[in-house]
């Protein structure tokens, strides 16, 4: 994969006729939950999306010039932690290596948190092991950590301007 520079971010909604292509992204990004063999299904998380105007789940697309996706951030309820600390959470931020240190993973933050916030939300909740930096960089807040089974997560949180 070439590196594509970001055109926009957009609903998954906008861009439901590629869902095949989106799901072949997180297929290929998480094998071992999305690939042959995995409990995940990634088309049926995607629809979810699609069903939930309004609401969580949303999906956000990142999409070159050509209106191909190159990124996603979704929000849902639950994650790893959403036990104890409720509300929205930032899920599935993926940006496929080939195009990383872009800007492409920070955008797609900043989206997700006007997302958050234009539904209502006073704060938004992120579970992580590997976007630290950019959670950080955006001013998030480490506020905890979550046992999984592949390890110790950092729960992160930053309020929201809900103007």
């Amino acid at each position: 994969m070439t590196a594509r520079a970001l055109a926009g971010i957009l609903p998954l909604s906008d861009l439901s006729r590629q869902l095949g292509q989106i799901a072949d992204l997180y297929q290929d990004s998480w094998p071992h939950w999305y690939g042959p063999g995995g409990s995940g299904d990634a088309r049926k998380d995607l629809k979810a999306c699609l069903k939930t105007p309004g609401i969580l789940p949303q999906c956000l697309v990142a999409v070159d010039r050509a209106l191909l996706p190159i990124g996603t951030v979704s929000l849902r309820s639950t994650s790893p932690g959403s036990d104890v600390y409720p509300g929205a959470w930032l899920t599935a931020l993926l940006v496929p290596e080939a195009l990383r240190r872009n800007g492409i993973g920070s955008a797609l933050v900043a989206a997700a948190e006007i997302e958050a916030a234009q539904l209502g939300f006073d704060h938004i909740l992120a579970t992580t092991g590997s976007a630290t930096t950019i959670l950080k960089n955006r001013r998030w807040e480490q506020i905890d950590q979550v046992a999984t089974a592949s390890g110790k997560l950092a729960i992160f949180r930053k309020g929201l301007s809900t103007r």
